[in-house]
Parts: C-alpha cells; sequence; structure tokens
C-alpha cells in the first residue's frame, strides 16, 4: 500500500532524530501502521531494525546477533541484549538509530528484560549519539512501560507517540461522499483494512473481509482482542451487548444478566486499550462525577465485526453465512453508519468551527431526548447543537423544527446562545431554502450550504 499521510508523525520522529539522544515509544493497535511509518522514517537513515517473534529469549537474541552481523559476513553472537545493543552503536558511525518492533514479545520471553534495558539506557546509550524506539501493539504492555511508576524505563523515554487510525477526512479526497461514509465504518481509517477493501462496494467488500470462505478478517475481532487479554469469553461478551446498541449500564447488565460489579472492571481494562470509550454529557458541569455515563465501542471496524460477524461466526465457518449477509445488508446502515456519521459529523463540525477561529468542547446530550452532536464555545456563550441524518432522502424542515423542541427542553443549555446544524448526506427539501443564517448552519457531505 502507498504510504500516506502521517505526515505530523514524521514531524515528530524527525525532531526525536535532532536530539543528541532520544528514546522513543511508539504504540497503536494492529493493522494501524506502526511497521510502516518506521519503514518510511528509517530508510534514509543508517539504523538497525529488529522485529521480534514469539520465541524463546534464547531465539530471540540469536537473530538479532544475525540481524546485527547483517551482510559483513562476521558471524556475531550475543549472550545478552546489553552486549548486542552496546555494540552496535558504539560501530555505528555518526547517528545510531535502533528500532525494536513488537518489544513486549521480548519482555514476555525475558521477565529481567526491562531492567537490563534500564541499565542499559541509563549507563551507556543515554550518553551517546542515539536513537531508540520500543514499539509494540500491545497497549496494556506498551503503555505500562510509561504509565506504571514501577516500571523500570517509567520517566526515561523522549517521546510517548501513539499512531492512530486515520480520520475520515485523511481517507476521503474524492468520489461519492455517501459512500465514503460506509468504507469508513467499515474500516474506520485502519490502513490494512482500506487495503483489504480496496475499490469495492462497501456492503459487498465487508462481506468479502469477514463473511466469504477465506475471509482474511473473519477472527479478526478476536485476533485484536487476544494480543491484550485473556478470558476473551467476557469480554467478548460485553462488546457483543454494546454493539446491539446497549450502551448504558443498566442496559448492559440486563442484556448479559450480570450484575455492574462483574463488569465494569472488564470495561476498564477494555477503556485502558482506546477499545471502549466512557461518555457523558456534553453539558454536565462536572463529567467526572457524572454517574449519567454511556459506554461506546470506539473501533469502528470492531463494532460492525461484534454486531454482524461475532454472532454468526460458526455459521460462517461451516459456509452457511446467509443469515449473516441478510443481517448486514438488512441493517448495515441503521445498526452501525448511522453511528459511525455522528463520529463523522463531530469531526466535520470541528473543522468547520476551527476554521472559523472558535475553540469548543464536543459530544452528545442524553436525557429528556437525545441530540446527536453538541460543541460548547463556552468563551462565546454559544452551543452548536447537531441533527446527522445518514439517509437516502432529502433533509427537510421537519428534522429542524425537532431539533429545536429537543433543545428547548435542555434546561443546561438555557445560558447559551443556539447555532442549529444539520448534518445531510442527501442534501435539502426546498423547504429549508433560505434558513441557511446566522443561527441555522446546513451542511451537505460536510461541506456548508451558501
Amino acid at each position: 500500500m502507498e504510504f500516506i499521510g502521517r505526515d505530523e508523525e514524521l514531524k515528530i520522529l524527525e525532531e526525536q532524530y535532532a536530539l543528541d539522544h532520544s528514546f522513543v515509544i511508539l504504540k497503536g493497535r494492529r493493522r494501524v501502521g506502526k511497521s510502516r511509518l518506521l519503514e518510511e522514517f528509517l530508510k534514509d537513515k543508517e539504523h538497525l531494525y529488529f522485529e521480534v517473534d514469539r520465541e524463546t529469549s534464547a531465539s530471540i537474541l540469536t537473530s538479532l546477533s544475525a540481524e546485527i552481523s547483517g551482510p559483513s559476513g562476521i558471524s556475531l553472537g550475543f549472550s545478552s541484549w546489553s552486549d548486542a545493543l552496546r555494540y552496535y552503536a558504539s560501530h555505528t558511525e555518526g547517528k545510531a538509530v535502533i528500532a525494536i518492533d513488537e518489544f513486549p514479545y521480548a519482555v514476555s520471553a525475558d521477565k529481567n528484560l526491562l531492567k537490563e534495558f534500564q541499565s542499559l539506557w541509563d549507563r551507556y546509550l543515554s550518553r551517546m549519539d542515539v536513537m531508540l524506539i520500543l514499539c509494540g501493539s500491545s497497549l496494556v504492555s506498551m503503555n505500562g512501560l510509561t504509565e506504571n511508576y514501577k516500571s523500570p524505563l517509567y520517566g526515561r523515554n523522549t517521546c510517548d507517540l501513539m499512531l492512530l487510525p486515520f480520520t475520515f477526512r485523511q481517507t476521503f479526497t474524492d468520489g461519492d461522499y455517501r459512500t465514503a461514509v460506509e468504507r469508513f465504518a467499515i474500516t474506520g481509517g485502519v490502513p490494512h483494512y482500506m487495503m483489504l477493501l480496496g475499490s469495492k462496494e462497501p456492503i459487498e467488500g465487508a462481506i468479502a473481509m469477514t463473511m466469504k470462505p477465506g475471509a482474511p478478517l473473519l477472527n479478526e475481532g478476536e485476533y485484536l482482542l487476544g494480543s491484550e487479554f485473556s478470558n476473551l469469553s467476557s469480554y467478548n461478551t460485553y462488546l457483543k451487548a454494546m454493539a446491539n446498541g446497549n450502551r448504558t449500564m443498566e442496559k448492559i447488565t440486563g442484556a448479559v444478566q450480570a450484575p455492574s460489579n462483574e463488569i465494569l472492571p472488564y470495561i476498564k481494562r477494555l477503556m485502558d486499550t482506546g477499545t471502549v470509550t466512557k461518555i457523558v454529557p456534553v453539558t454536565e458541569d462536572k463529567p467526572e462525577k457524572s454517574r449519567n455515563s454511556q459506554y461506546l465501542i470506539s473501533d469502528h471496524f470492531l463494532a460492525l465485526w461484534f454486531r454482524f460477524v461475532y454472532p454468526y461466526a460458526k455459521s460462517i465457518s461451516r459456509r452457511e453465512s446467509e443469515v449473516a449477509v441478510q443481517d448486514l445488508k438488512g441493517h448495515f446502515v441503521d445498526a452501525h453508519v448511522a453511528f459511525v456519521f455522528e463520529d463523522v459529523c463531530r469531526e466535520e463540525l470541528r473543522r468547520y468551527l476551527l476554521s472559523q477561529g472558535i475553540c469548543a468542547e464536543y459530544g452528545k446530550y442524553w436525557g429528556k431526548g437525545e441530540i446527536d452532536l453538541i460543541a460548547l464555545d463556552r468563551k462565546n456563550g454559544r452551543a452548536y447543537v447537531a441533527e446527522c441524518k445518514f439517509t437516502s432522502k432529502p433533509m427537510g424542515l421537519t428534522v429542524l423544527n425537532s431539533l429545536k423542541s429537543k433543545v428547548s427542553m435542555v434546561k443546561e443549555l438555557d445560558d447559551f446562545d443556539i447555532t442549529y446544524c444539520l448534518f445531510s448526506v442527501s442534501g435539502y427539501n426546498d423547504d429549508m431554502a433560505g434558513k441557511c443564517g446566522d443561527d441555522v448552519l446546513l451542511f451537505d457531505r460536510g461541506e456548508l450550504v451558501n
């Protein structure tokens, strides 16, 4: 796949490269393009790139020794990481860049490795012209390197870089806007999924990726979770419940028939890896104390997988995918894309407001009714409230009037001036002509209607 985007991340890595010595933590979910980013960054630099496999400590060191030996013809055998990396750094002219990919595998193979790296960095590498990059997909392990004060490497890194999936706008350049949203709802901006989807039509592409014989992503959800957690049955159960629209703790407990004190530790771990997001109404004055919470699967592909693939996995593996395909075709939009579109609209509204020099807090509201999207500009006392409709029909005045009615019942917005924002992928009816003004903004396919 052609390397695209990542300008900001490359700039950060170059800034770290310019330091006398630097220690970079690079992390992100699987398939997001960490290795490809490293390849692009390292291509014009003298470097050691070593990807750790799931092997014994001795086997890993043998492979590392061979990598350092390279084409020189000199057979090197190192008995420790310290010996190997010190040798490479001291025999490299100029800056030595050392990139270790899938570092958590090495830690799993050698429980004393973190202490060894602490000594290696403190005594040697931090005093040399070295850039050390530790990369990994296990967010539990990678977060622990820098966020746990008991970690031997705590406080030593000069950069902690999380590589995120592409945003919608980074994936959309031209073409049909509606189709682009549907494609984003499948891939979630993850480069590997974008490559697999290719130019296929969204629904047919999703079927090919997850439901046909030999589908490459049939077991993807469990593969992703398995790299982070054991006891997948509990995680699968709770994520399946959320994917089916159970977002509050009350609804989740009802769906899985388990008490909240049993569920919450699992959801907390899912939140730690960014798989699940906890949200409260954006109008809350003290969100950290709010009990009015919802839990959402933040990864769009995983939300799709747990809603349409996981419940039918056994049937699909037996090549009896008819019911799964029927469910996907019948509810792809209302059970999945419509919710992803709210996130897309949040991005589009933020893009517009920033172009106007407006900084705001973004979120949703639920209580007496539900509002898809609210941006609070507290500095200027203005709230931008939005309705996001992913339908095949043009939007009419009824939607605007309904939004105004819902806003009138939200007392938390009484002190704000209101701007009503409508987002449509199918344009607007004639009765909306002339409605766009100071207090009404109409967005058609992400762009403001003049």
